[in-house]
């Protein structure tokens, strides 16, 4: 007999996130960007980077200047991303929330790209 024992892609996800968070986090700083931890709500089938900025980009006025090709290469880095295939193609979304390293309770950058902003091709 066959069991149907095997783990929801929404557990995996969750489960994956902690282990990441767990393991991985915070990461060390590279390009002033540090992620602080990883986070998945199955309501919503929503991955969560929390991420902080240092240096240069903890600054408002210098992430108003470069938010529209953060945005785009952000998209890109998920869109070419193999190892979230099986998250893309399940149509998870992925979401990302920028606090300043400085100021923890301010946001610098906050972008949410939903399952279809992310397959296919990287444009």
């Amino acid at each position: 007999m066959l069991c149907a024992c095997q783990e929801s892609l929404e557990n995996r996800a969750e489960r994956e996130s902690k282990e990441y968070t767990q393991r991985m986090c915070p990461t060390p700083i590279y390009n002033n960007t540090r992620t602080d931890s990883v986070t998945f709500d199955k309501a919503t089938k929503t991955y969560t980077y929390h991420c902080s900025f240092f240096n240069v980009l903890d600054d408002s006025a210098a992430i108003n200047r470069v938010k529209d090709q953060l945005y785009v290469d952000l998209r890109k880095g998920i869109t070419e991303d193999t190892h979230i295939k099986a998250y893309k193609e399940a149509g998870f979304n992925f979401h990302y929330l920028c606090h300043s390293a400085k100021n923890p309770k301010i946001i610098l950058f906050e972008a949410l790209y939903k399952a279809q902003d992310v397959t296919g091709e990287a444009k």
